[in-house]
């Protein structure tokens, strides 16, 4: 078993490889990668090697016309000096570099314009994001046999790179910080594991060089410098050594301070000042805990080999990283639920936390060993191996937006539960928690349909009712008993009904109950009529409210709507 954990490097490249090229967009190769925040980070690469203009930005307009990469431009800072500063900061743009220049030079050589954004340059990124992932890997391989026996370096390694949100960042939104940062993380910790053996001048300065490269990426990053320190002045006796030999800590403040330098110089030069704000808010004190237990994008929901990951916290103490590796989870956690945009844009669980996980597979493999040494070692393997399958399923959900970037719930989330057969009524519970589960146990009393096709849009007609009715003059309505309407209707439009919903709303007096099903999900098809439909419970208490039935749009084109039908549906 001695070749057991460089087998899983092995597979979790590859798996990886084919990943990527299985979700390549072949009619537009590289589109979606150099594109909103990883735009922001790339900026400093065209802008000072192809444009020589990383202050006014005055090429930048045209790419915006030509790629559009972003839905505004968001990633730039408009200063009263005239200039432009970028609003993401250029640690990822130097990770970037050797992919930038290998994009341009086969832009050149294949004839693509050498814009920096034509096919070439997004493809080198993507390459480079895997690039950097084998290593990361190669380098946390080596961390864990370490402490680990090849069978268990090995589980880890195929958690840590399949069984996690990490592949995401790494084949699809390759451009991210995460999956660089992961190298960079797995990198840190060889060089702290080295240093702690074998002290030398040259990997304290590389430590601290490296930790500055990751705090100009993602200044949150900065937790690197405490895991550092914690393991390095583990044992007592670590202390008296740096007091006696301050040279080692001087080589790694040299280092940290060079590999922020690059910041400050552009700082300086497009802002008259050597530091500046971006407008990041961190709020320490009132953590958001939906990050890690919520519905929407919950680390331990969707990713829930982190629950290993955490339970193996609390079996460190016979581990020389107890200390750093603990305090370092707790307070990169926090300063994770912290963040005042919780939701860290579209994303797929808890991005922010991916570059942490080479440290959280020493805590996580403490878990598997615990694990694989049981009588239940069979079970285990059988555990490791759904947790990989679950999170490669939901990757392929998420990058067809069934599992939603921004909307998920508890009850839309049991329905697409390793389901690859949505359907619209599945659908619906992105906007609506109800759902009639044995329809066979209601009558249809009555049914309402339209066999006109009704066109909307912003600009011409916003609006489009369709029904209207007297709960108590629906055909078929009893008072006292239990009433359901099963709303449907085809919608078809040219590039997706976006900001576009089928209304029903209930009013009586002041009360309001209102279901918006959004005309645009996973399984809709642009340029064809596609099937919304929904469900919704007349409350008893609304016997003499008003039922309304219409589409509303917030989109320019045109979208078309026909075979609105209305069933009311009551018990047998």
């Amino acid at each position: 078993m001695r070749y057991f954990s460089l087998g899983a490097v092995l597979i979790v490249a590859l798996a990886l490889a084919a990943m990527r090229v299985a979700y390549i967009n072949w009619e537009t190769p590289g589109a979606n990668v150099l594109t909103w925040d990883a735009f922001g980070y790339y900026l400093y690469l065209p802008g000072k090697f192809i444009y020589h203009d990383l202050a006014r930005l005055e090429w930048l307009p045209g790419i915006l016309e030509q790629y559009r990469p972003t839905g505004h431009l968001y990633q730039t800072i408009a200063l009263p000096n005239g200039n432009f500063a970028m609003k993401y900061l250029a640690g990822l743009s130097i990770l970037y570099t050797p992919f930038f220049f290998l994009g341009h030079w086969a832009a050149g050589w294949l004839g693509y314009a050498q814009d920096g954004f034509s096919a070439p340059y997004p493809l080198a990124i993507c390459f480079g994001a895997w690039v950097y992932a084998l290593t990361g890997i190669l380098l946390l391989r080596k961390v864990l046999l370490r402490f680990f026996p090849e069978p268990v370096s090995a589980a880890t390694l195929l958690l840590v790179g399949l069984a996690t949100n990490y592949p995401q960042y790494v084949v699809v939104d390759s451009a991210m910080t995460h999956g660089f940062l992961f190298a960079a993380y797995a990198l840190a910790l060889w060089l702290i594991v080295r240093w702690h053996e074998k002290p030398s001048l040259a990997l304290a300065f590389s430590l601290g060089l490296l930790i500055g490269l990751c705090c100009i990426t993602r200044p949150t990053e900065g937790v690197l410098l405490l895991l550092s320190l914690l393991w390095m002045m583990e044992k007592q006796s670590k202390w008296a050594f740096f007091r006696q030999n301050p040279h080692y800590l001087g080589a790694a403040m040299g280092g940290g301070f060079l590999g922020i330098l690059p910041q400050l110089i552009y700082w300086k030069a497009v802002t008259g000042n050597w530091i500046f704000d971006v407008g990041s808010k961190f709020l320490f004190f009132r953590p958001h805990w939906q990050v890690l237990f919520g519905w929407e994008k919950g680390w331990f929901v969707y990713t829930p080999v982190a629950i290993l990951m955490v339970a193996g916290l609390f079996f460190m103490r016979s581990f020389p990283f107890r200390k750093a590796v603990l305090i370092f989870a707790v307070l990169n956690i926090w300063i994770v639920i912290a963040w005042s945009d919780w939701r860290y844009g579209a994303s797929y669980s808890c991005r922010a936390l991916v570059q942490s996980y080479p440290v959280m597979a020493l805590p996580l493999a403490i878990m598997v060993e615990k694990m694989l040494r049981s009588r239940f070692r069979f079970v285990a393997w059988a555990l490791f191996l759904f947790l990989i399958y679950l999170n490669l399923f939901q990757i392929w959900q998420y990058n067809r937006t069934i599992l939603h970037f921004n909307d998920m719930n508890r009850r839309y989330y049991q329905a697409i539960f390793l389901n690859p057969d949505s359907t619209p009524l599945d659908m619906s519970l992105l906007d609506t928690d109800e759902m009639l589960d044995k329809e066979d146990d209601f009558l249809v009393k009555s049914t309402f349909a339209s066999d006109s096709i009704c066109l909307i849009n912003r600009d011409k007609q916003a609006r489009c009712l369709f029904w209207e009715k007297k709960v108590r003059a629906l055909e078929g309505y009893e008072a006292g008993k239990e009433h359901w309407l099963r709303v449907a209707a085809k919608v078809k439009s040219g590039w997706g009904a976006f900001d576009t919903r089928l209304v029903t709303e209930l009013t009586q007096g002041e009360r309001r109950k209102r279901t918006a099903c959004r005309m645009e999900n996973a399984i809709c098809k642009k340029g064809e009529w596609n099937l919304i439909e929904y469900y919704f419970k007349i409350p008893a208490d609304f016997e003499s409210g008003n039922l309304v039935i219409y589409a509303e749009t917030n989109v320019v084109q045109d979208i078309f709507l026909k075979d609105v039908t209305v069933r009311l549906l009551t018990p047998h």
